[in-house]
């Protein structure tokens, strides 16, 4: 029996191949659907949605043209849909239909207006049962989308996986705005469905925020581990802790993913980099071996701060640079680690050569 996506896409599934310059570039040129109406009729799995906001910062703006820029990079390299993982050997298209939604409504230069319609959007997608992949945007918008997210199914108890450089867990944020991309975090804890036993940080480094947030953060039963903690522990006990946490006695999982998590030598494309960050060998790792746990159906994601006009290989955003190309991997591997799980699949299932050269318990 033919796979989820040959039968949602058809013969464009394998047989197309076109130029990556020629096109509207929706992520992998996956089918536009921006009206809420035609997402209720088509029913996909997972629908990419935008949010090019960066009235939050407080440093260097620019991720409002992270959606378009992630989008551009995707289709590098070309379609079809076809997106077999040689190391997983999963491909997230046989077992998802994945449409894209397009942006949420922007207000320039209202914060909380703009917020309330991301909110709005994640809600208005939640509800019909679509799992939110969302592309920010900075990460003031998490906040937006988790209580969309939350509000839309009627959950009480979430659990919560965060890449980052900082914490985000800042009463206020660096200038005392209460809704900035430092304190989205500490918005989400005072809507009362995280627990700090469910919250999991991986990758905080550097000078931000201060020691009296993370012993607010030790207090409450928040765990970081840091990027010298991935070095020091790896990449396997670290996922397997998160994933324990998350899942205890939630409902869902929201898994959040700032790109200033990465060291600025591989990702420079974001407004707040700081040496010492993840490589993206971990940073893939942990992703597939976080997200091979959970199913479509209780899982929201997004991906946010990446900048492209810092990004050293970017300077038009016409098929992004080396930010916004791992940002659209990132978003591939969330994908493929849910296929794994949906497919009913503990580890993935490489096709490997007939002289293996490494054990088995490799796998993710």
């Amino acid at each position: 029996m033919p796979g989820k996506g040959r039968m949602f896409y058809g013969e464009r599934f394998e047989d197309v191949n076109e130029p990556i310059f020629t096109g509207i570039p929706t992520f992998l040129k996956l089918p536009y659907v921006p009206s809420i109406e035609e997402l209720a009729k088509l029913k996909p799995d997972i629908a990419i949605i935008g949010e090019p906001m960066d009235m939050a910062t407080t440093i260097r703006p620019g991720a409002r043209y992270g959606p378009r820029a992630v989008r551009a990079a995707s289709t590098v390299p070309s379609p079809p849909y076809s997106h077999f993982n040689i190391e997983t050997g999963v491909d997230p298209f046989d077992e998802f239909f994945v449409v894209d939604h397009g942006d949420a409504r922007v207000v320039p230069g209202d914060t909380m207006a703009t917020l309330k319609n991301f909110e709005r959007k994640v809600y208005e997608v939640s509800s019909l049962g679509i799992c939110p992949f969302i592309i920010g945007g900075d990460h003031s918008v998490t906040f937006a989308n988790i209580k969309g997210w939350a509000e839309a199914r009627g959950y009480k108890k979430i659990g919560l996986i965060h890449f980052d450089c900082h914490a985000d867990t800042a009463h206020t944020g660096l200038c005392g705005f209460e809704y900035d991309h430092g304190a989205h975090i500490r918005r989400i804890w005072d809507l009362g469905i995280l627990n700090g036993e469910n919250y999991t940080l991986i990758g905080p480094r550097g000078f931000w925020p201060d020691k009296k947030t993370y012993e607010w953060m030790r207090d409450n039963g928040m765990l970081w581990f840091t990027s010298f903690d991935v070095w020091e522990i790896g990449i396997k006990k670290i996922a397997e802790i998160a994933v324990e946490r998350a899942l205890d006695g939630t409902d869902a999982v929201w898994l959040t993913f700032d790109v200033d998590v990465m060291d600025p030598s591989v990702c420079p494309g974001t407004g707040e980099p700081e040496p010492g960050g993840l490589t993206p060998r971990e940073a893939i790792g942990l992703i597939r071996l976080i997200t091979k746990h959970f199913d479509v159906e209780r899982f929201g994601f997004d991906i946010l701060e990446v900048a492209p006009m810092y990004d050293v290989s970017d300077n038009s955003s016409y098929n992004g640079g080396i930010t916004s190309l791992f940002a659209s991997r990132i978003i591939l591997e969330v994908m493929g680690g849910l296929a794994i799980k949906r497919a009913g699949w503990s580890e993935g299932r490489p096709v490997r050569p007939k002289t293996e050269t490494r054990s088995q318990s490799q796998n993710i």
